[in-house]
């Protein structure tokens, strides 16, 4: 059974995250930005200090960004090689989930946590985005199992632990601070739960064993050397980048004021989606956590293994039920990996005893499936008469700007309407939520358990594909490019692209046309630190500066996000601007017009929209 279980999950893992990688195109934001911190690495020649549109970007440890960089310089630049990383990623963690759920807990048990990883809805939605959590979360799960094969007595003492050192100095790389600190932390509770304060106990042995020293030091040595380089060619790297953008952040008093805390009764709520579907057997992880008198049976494999991984998520969602500051959605995907762990593990015992209550969260599985198709195909009947044409972004509704400091808010954006630009992927996605999980009741009811588990997993890759379908019908509103095609065949060499307001709204914009950009009332946010250094280029304009740029007689062409659509309509003369473009209720304007071969120039309106 073994061989099937990884070709299955190979299967799933590289039909879900590498074959939808090269859609939708990137998204402005974290996005796009990340994605030109990548690309000016290339440019640059400069691994050591990271750079977004010319300015210093110091938030960020370099990782992730060496990898996309990496792949931009074999593959070229796209939207597929920014994601191939991530994308490869969580096949990576796919299949190590396995490899650790099988030799701590048993074959089927180690296949159903890599099914469940793979296949919940988070893990797909939170690999969109060019985010390093996937990676981060890969790391851990490495340092975690190389940690315990070795405590458990299955890997020689230093292979393992200097190997779990080792990436716990690339997860510090992967996710700042709390890359080495949530390890430190865990394996820290761990030692002590299992008996290591007790003199003469075994776990006080196994823990006199560990090289300490030696392993502090190569974690050190992976992830000191950036640190000290960034810090000599950046002054104030230090202070900007562990104090500001870690400990302030984390208490609420970062500067500039960045994203909110999600509220904790949502983020907690919320992962009963991210782990959609599987989290109807979340009762059975909640029975897996070892009993108080097996902590300190060290030589029991399983105790141990159980031990650890309910330490491990407990440390990370914990820390940050208490983080007031910075608390965003997928800030526990750290934990996702335990969390899955701990649920296949719950699965294959239930289907081994024949739990009574199996059934019953089966047939809770196709009922909500019912009801999810159900309320799809409501929502397809109310937009029959919409035009499948229009700009989505006028299918949308729009709310002020604080309530997109919320990274997932533009879900709340969706109208009845906007489902006419969503037909194929809501059909496709009602069919899977309509047949997937009724199939998979009937298996499970005819003793078809593995059957049963698998229809589940197949159910929500055909998700997954409708997810990304929809995705792209977002695309419009959610990124640039389409705007970015529309104008880029305007540019001339001589022309200046100025963006109104924060750079990150137009950061897929500045990606596909591949031109740098001056910034008009946008010093703020990501791009502020940065901009202080004395070799720093001039690109941040004031209202007299932009004005005479405007007033001038070279071309400039002015991009404006949807939400600064007001505000620059009281800043540029009406007499000197032409609309040249625009899609998802973003803009591109310009002080002259481009020729009589141009097409859909309107005169500009202290009143467009």
């Amino acid at each position: 059974m073994q061989w099937r279980s990884v070709l299955i999950l190979i299967v799933i893992a590289l039909a879900i995250y590498v074959g939808s990688a090269a859609r939708p195109a990137l998204l402005d934001d974290a996005d796009g930005c990340h994605a030109l911190a990548a690309r000016e690495i290339l440019q640059r020649h400069d691994w050591a200090v990271l750079h977004i549109n010319g300015i210093r970007w110091l938030e960020k440890p370099p990782l992730h960004y060496w990898l996309v960089a990496v792949a931009y310089a074999l593959l070229g630049q796209s939207a597929f090689t920014t994601r191939l990383p991530i994308a490869l990623t969580m096949v990576a963690l796919m299949l190590l989930l396995y490899e650790f759920g099988r030799r701590f807990f048993g074959e089927r048990a180690g296949f159903y946590a890599g099914l469940v990883m793979g296949t919940c809805a988070g893990a797909f939605l939170f690999t969109r985005i060019m985010i390093p959590e996937a990676l981060y979360a890969l790391e851990f799960t490495a340092a975690f199992y190389l940690f315990l094969r070795t405590w458990t007595g299955s890997l020689p003492l230093r292979l393992g632990y200097w190997g779990s050192a080792a990436i716990v100095g690339l997860a510090t790389l992967t996710r700042s601070g709390i890359g080495g600190l949530f390890p430190g932390l865990i394996l820290g509770a761990f030692v002590l739960a299992a008996g290591a304060w007790r003199g003469g106990s075994e776990a006080r042995q196994r823990l006199a064993e560990i090289p300490l020293w030696s392993s502090a030091m190569i974690a050190l040595a992976v992830a000191l050397p950036w640190h000290i380089v960034a810090s000599v060619r950046a002054q104030g790297f230090l202070w900007f980048y562990f104090v500001n953008e870690q400990v302030l952040r984390a208490l609420g008093r970062r500067y500039p004021a960045d994203y909110t805390a999600v509220p904790l009764w949502l983020w907690w709520a919320a992962h009963i989606v991210w782990f959609f579907p599987w989290a109807v057997y979340f009762p059975y992880a909640w029975r897996e956590a070892p009993s108080q008198h097996s902590w300190e049976r060290v030589s029991d494999g399983d105790a141990q293994a159980r031990l650890l991984v309910v330490i491990w998520a407990a440390v990370i969602f914990l820390f940050f039920s208490f983080v007031v500051g910075s608390r965003m959605e997928y800030y526990s995907f750290g934990a996702w990996p335990a969390v899955a762990l701990l649920t296949g593990l719950g699965l294959a015992r239930a289907e081994e005893r024949r739990d009574r209550w199996l059934h019953g969260l089966q047939s809770t599985l196709a009922v909500t499936g019912a009801c999810i198709a159900a309320v799809l195909v409501t929502l397809l009947w109310i937009s029959r008469g919409v035009s499948d044409g229009a700009d989505i972004a006028g299918l949308l509704t729009r709310h002020s700007t604080d309530f997109y400091r919320v990274s997932m808010a533009t879900l709340f954006d969706l109208t009845p309407q906007a489902f006419a630009r969503l037909r194929v992927p809501a059909a496709a996605a009602a069919a899977a939520f309509a047949v997937g999980p009724a199939l998979a009741w009937w298996l499970r009811r005819n003793g078809r358990a593995w059957a049963s588990t698998v229809a589940v997993a197949l159910t929500m890759t055909t998700f997954c594909y409708a997810a990304n379908l929809a995705f792209q019908a977002f695309e419009p509103r959610l990124s640039s490019r389409p705007l970015a095609v529309a104008v880029e065949k305007l540019f001339t060499a001589q022309d200046r692209l100025v963006v109104y307001g924060e750079f990150e709204q137009a950061c897929s914009f500045s990606f596909y046309t591949a031109r740098p950009a001056l910034i008009y009332n946008g010093r703020y946010n990501g791009l502020q630190f940065g901009s202080y250094f004395a070799d720093a280029p001039k690109i941040f304009l004031d209202d007299r500066q932009f004005d005479a740029l405007w007033r001038g007689a070279g071309r400039v062409f002015l991009f404006v996000p949807p939400e600064q659509r007001s505000a620059a309509s009281v800043r540029l003369p009406p007499g000197d601007t032409v609309l040249i473009a625009e899609s998802g209720a973003k803009a591109v304007y310009a002080n002259h017009p481009i020729g009589s071969s141009a097409r859909g120039l309107y005169p500009f309106s202290t009143n467009s929209q």
